[in-house]
């Protein structure tokens, strides 16, 4: 299998969270598609958590897009700075969620791996 980097793995992240999404939230979605979008999410409720829950998956995958290019030019800053907040907004994440599912685990990992393969030569992109 050949090696997935972190910022492969946080644009996997990124996909998964838009399939989880339209799974979890497909009857809210669904209402908003048939209100045309404009002026369909309200404030708070289903419908506003099914859209925040679908607005991270394109976030996290151009993140993901972003930091393989860091890794495949060697950009070591970029590396280490996206390192720093996925671990941190993946912790707190994890934190504020407590003991329910949630994949903020997995942002933690991913960042927590940029750290430690950031500028070595074996966290290039596999393209």
């Amino acid at each position: 299998m050949p090696f997935r980097s972190p910022g492969w793995w946080l644009e996997f992240l990124g996909v998964a969270h838009a399939g989880v999404g339209i799974v979890r939230y497909r009857d809210a979605l669904g209402d908003i598609a048939r209100h045309k979008l404009l002026d369909s999410v309200p404030g708070s409720g289903d419908k506003a958590t099914a859209f925040w829950f679908m607005a991270a998956a394109p976030t996290l995958w151009v993140g993901g897009r972003l930091l393989r290019s860091a890794e495949s030019t060697g950009d070591v800053d970029a590396q280490r700075t996206a390192g720093v907040v996925l671990t941190a907004v993946g912790l707190m994440g994890s934190a504020a969620i407590g003991r329910r599912p949630s994949g903020f685990w997995g942002v933690a990992a991913v960042g927590i791996a940029t750290l430690a393969g950031a500028g070595r030569s074996g966290c290039r992109s596999a393209t």
